[in-house]
């Protein structure tokens, strides 16, 4: 996959930034099927302590819960749903959700019930302005277990380095590959990957998000029906949504509040392409291909529902690298009117698709990378990062046995309250692939 354009190319400056910072997300991510299961209460947000969320019986699309998903018994095998996600069982059992306390596994909140739906002429327009990619928690300290509170439980399964009913790790790999964060959140992204990046540019996630809050680029999610008020704990169904990206600000140093009018990108809006731009008079609200159309506040979070594919290219050193989620999850708590935060995305990357965009990446570093023995010792390290099944028909699973092809990720968000969206930017340039077009 060759880079997609940039933002603003007489603003990205830094090569330094476009080199190596870019390694930091420059991924297609694959999340897909997310989530089997974990019963019972979870903490919502993820952070160490969790989130004001929770609840048992879900109805939102996870296993444990009466949305038709359920998770295998000790028994053997693997149970299957009508989303696309199933948990497998092992042996003794010993780390399935299922039979854990509840406490044990942090998913995603369940949908409540008995609640009427929220007015959907509230509406609010939320810019991310912090992205946690696993290196640091939500204070800014960089810590090696950082990771472990960004995210959530994908294969219903508390797993350490001696469990034995995993995927197929990749030859090579060590089983710390497999090793679960806080209760059982899966995020080998942030365990493994990053440390790889680390190893290139210590400062990579620092420059991401200092290129974010300057204005170079930004994600949007508008919502409807959500109650913003600090510390409440509505729950309610009827929520929808949908997620924009952000193209560079106009002269860059947003005032981030409500007259902050960000222009929307010409990606995830029907009709438009990044290159080509939109038709006159599109409407990015009523256009936006990533819809959450059954979406619901739970004891105060915010959870975009029915998992869903979440492209979210963003802005990293001059470079658009793209986040395909599928099946992904959106989660986040009210700050206080005109912010939200304890922010989660969770997935999975599929190996091979990281690998490929990875390469065309490494190639902005030094040509020599596009190919041969160079970008291959990366490639083997990125392979020997994958601790998840990615299957294009069934979903995600760590079903024992299958060979592992994909990586877990959690990543972290906070934003904030700005004007909602009207006005889509115009088309940026293409730019070069700098290993070619084969590369």
């Amino acid at each position: 996959m060759a880079p997609g354009p940039l933002w603003d190319a007489q603003a990205m400056t830094s090569a330094r930034i476009a080199t190596l910072s870019l390694l930091a997300a420059s991924i297609s991510l694959y999340s897909s099927a997310l989530v089997s299961g974990c019963g019972g209460s979870v903490a919502a947000g993820n952070d160490a302590g969790g989130g004001s969320g929770g609840g048992s019986g879900s109805s939102s699309g996870f296993s444990g819960s009466s949305s038709g998903v359920t998770t295998s018994s000790s028994s053997g095998g693997t149970s299957s749903s009508s989303s696309g996600i199933s948990g497998s069982s092992s042996g003794s059992g010993g780390d399935l959700c299922a039979n854990l306390p509840a406490s044990a596994c942090l998913q995603p909140p369940p949908a409540p019930t008995g609640t009427t739906s929220m007015p959907q002429a509230t509406t609010h327009n939320y810019a991310m302005r912090h992205l946690y990619l696993g290196d640091t928690d939500r204070q800014g300290v960089t810590t090696s277990d950082a990771w472990k509170s960004f995210g959530y439980n994908i294969d219903g399964k508390v797993t350490t380095a001696l469990s034995a009913d995993v995927c197929a790790l990749v030859a090579g790999s060590s089983r710390q590959v497999q090793v679960d964060g806080n209760g059982g959140i899966d995020n080998s992204f942030g365990a493994n990957i990053m440390p790889i990046i680390e190893t290139l540019d210590s400062t990579a996630s620092q420059q991401a998000n200092t290129q974010l809050q300057a204005g170079y680029w930004t994600q949007m999610t508008y919502v409807m029906g959500f109650d913003d008020s600090a510390g409440n704990t509505t729950s309610a169904l009827g929520l929808t949504g949908i997620q924009l990206a952000g193209a560079a600000y106009p002269g860059l140093s947003p005032a981030w509040n409500l007259n902050t009018s960000w222009p929307v990108a010409p990606v995830n809006i029907a009709g438009c392409t990044p290159t080509g731009g939109c038709p006159a008079g599109t409407d990015p609200v009523a256009n936006a291909i990533i819809k959450y159309t059954q979406a619901f506040q739970t004891h105060g979070t915010f959870v975009n529902g029915t998992p869903v594919p979440l492209t979210i290219p963003i802005a990293l050193g001059g470079q658009q690298l793209t986040l395909n989620v599928q099946f992904g999850i959106l989660t986040f708590d009210p700050q206080a009117p005109g912010s939200v935060t304890n922010g989660i995305i969770a997935g999975v990357v599929a190996t091979q698709d990281l690998i490929a965009s990875l390469q065309s990446a490494a190639g902005a570093i030094s040509t020599s990378l596009c190919n041969g023995s160079a970008f291959q010792s990366i490639a083997t390290q990125i392979e020997q990062t994958s601790d998840m099944v990615l299957d294009g028909k069934a979903g995600v699973d760590n079903v024992p046995g299958v060979a592992c092809n994909a990586i877990s990720v959690g990543l972290g968000f906070d934003a904030t309250e700005i004007a909602p969206p009207t006005v889509i930017a115009p088309p940026a340039p293409q730019t070069p692939n700098p290993c070619g077009d084969g590369g």
